[in-house]
């Protein structure tokens, strides 16, 4: 048998004695004065810190300050209106000259024009496959071994 064992526990095989009461009570009402004691200190702290006309979080106004209706938000009031303009300026655009930034010297042309010039002049492709890939162009940049196209290259002599 235990030491800490009582020998009422033992025979009955379960522990007998009941947590006291008196430690958690006095651990119960220690916790509760000290909440209040808190509360308490935290309140008279905001009174000492606002002044005597001011409610904790806002700051109060003369009534000849103060709105006498609330002003809604001033939101789009006819969005269908809103977007034709919108798109009207943007196909003006689109069909006229203008700058874009005078300083550099950049303008804006019609896109009608614009398209028409870059048909003329052609767009710029890409050179003809060459055969090797990636890695070996970048090997080549390198100053490494000269590698030639597949189709080109010797084969070993076996």
């Amino acid at each position: 048998m235990s030491p800490n064992v009582s020998a009422d526990s033992a025979k009955k095989g379960y522990e007998v004695k009941d947590v006291p009461f008196r430690p958690w009570a006095w651990f119960a009402l220690g916790f509760i004065i000290s909440i209040l004691a808190i509360y308490l200190g935290v309140f008279g702290f905001t009174k000492f810190l606002t002044g005597p006309d001011t409610v904790v979080g806002r700051t109060a106004h003369g009534r000849s300050a103060a709105l006498d209706r609330f002003p809604h938000p001033q939101l789009q009031t006819n969005p269908a209106k809103d977007l034709h303009e919108y798109l009207q300026l943007k196909d003006e655009e689109l069909a006229t000259y203008g700058w874009i930034d005078r300083s550099r010297g950049i303008v804006r042309i019609p896109i009608e024009q614009a398209m028409a010039l870059y048909l003329k002049r052609g767009a710029s492709v890409r050179p003809p496959d060459s055969g090797l890939t990636e890695l070996d162009m970048q090997i080549q940049k390198a100053g490494g071994a000269k590698i030639l196209p597949p189709a080109t290259s010797e084969r070993p002599k076996q």
